[in-house]
């Protein structure tokens, strides 16, 4: 790593905050490498870049894949549209416990967000390590889990979003008439690092594929209950500026809705594997 790329852990399983980092040099070949290196070994990063612009955000996101122009969330416009805003005034939230758009066949490998408009208190994010969880299970709970898959759905958020009046019905039926919803393996390989990690939500995956209701029901609230062991994860209070990058493939999030009636903005990129874009 360069040495002005300082990086200190957060957690003992996750999270590491980049230290000094120098605003002219983030869009330099060595530190974005150097960046995509301490990723891959803590699983989410947070930078202090206030003075971060849209554009060069959105080539760290190009840096890491081919960055997504989002199908519901607003973004910032013309030559920005990678760039999605999350806006509590909108109605846009994420308190749950998710990767991002898992029910998608190939969901985004690397989420980041940038900290625009924050409340006064209230409003952090919360991480899991799905890789962490993964190798704390015993070895039986290995072999039992090995070859199954679940099924990951949007229309489950959605009908309680729709519930608690947080999205109209028009916008409901958009949604649910997408179809999103994908079968994906239980635990996946990390392409890069190797490890192995569970890959599901209590917010998204419905059921696991081929096992009856209430054996899948059972093995999911386990699986759910073991990966929220606090030691799993890390959770950042933040600041204006701040700017969190994360695996989307090995870690789950939650930015906890604490903070009504004040506004929370985010600036997004989720970015997706070039090699199965098509």
């Amino acid at each position: 790593m360069p040495s002005t790329l300082t990086i200190q852990p957060l957690g003992p399983n996750l999270g590491a905050e980049v230290l000094d980092l120098d605003p002219a040099a983030i869009q330099s070949k060595e530190t974005l490498i150097a960046l995509e290196a301490a990723l891959v070994k803590h699983e989410a990063l947070v930078l202090h870049v206030p003075d971060l612009r849209p554009a060069q955000q959105l080539a760290i996101a190009q840096h890491f894949g081919e960055p997504e122009v989002h199908t519901f969330y607003p973004n910032l416009g013309e030559g920005f549209e990678q760039i999605t805003v999350i806006d509590s005034k909108l109605g846009d939230r994420a308190d749950m416990w998710h990767h991002d758009e898992s029910f998608l066949p190939s969901p985004p490998i690397v989420t980041m967000t940038h900290a625009q408009i924050l409340p006064p208190c209230g409003g952090d994010t919360c991480w899991i390590s799905m890789t962490s969880a993964y190798d704390a299970l015993s070895e039986r709970m290995k072999r039992y889990l090995d070859g199954l898959s679940a099924w990951h759905d949007m229309n489950g958020p959605m009908t309680a979003a729709l519930r608690q009046n947080v999205v109209s019905y028009e916008r409901y039926l958009e949604v649910i008439n997408t179809k999103r919803r994908h079968l994906h393996p239980l635990v996946t390989t990390h392409p890069v690092s190797g490890r192995k990690a569970l890959y599901l939500s209590p917010t998204y995956t419905t059921h696991i594929e081929g096992l009856a209701v209430p054996e899948s029901d059972a093995v999911l609230a386990y699986l759910h209950a073991h990966c929220q062991q606090v030691h799993f994860g890390f959770r950042h209070r933040w600041a204006v500026g701040d700017m969190v990058i994360w695996d989307n493939r090995s870690v789950i999030h939650n930015a906890i809705l604490d903070y009504q009636p004040h506004q929370r903005r985010m600036h997004r990129a989720s970015v997706f594997d070039r090699s199965l874009v098509r």
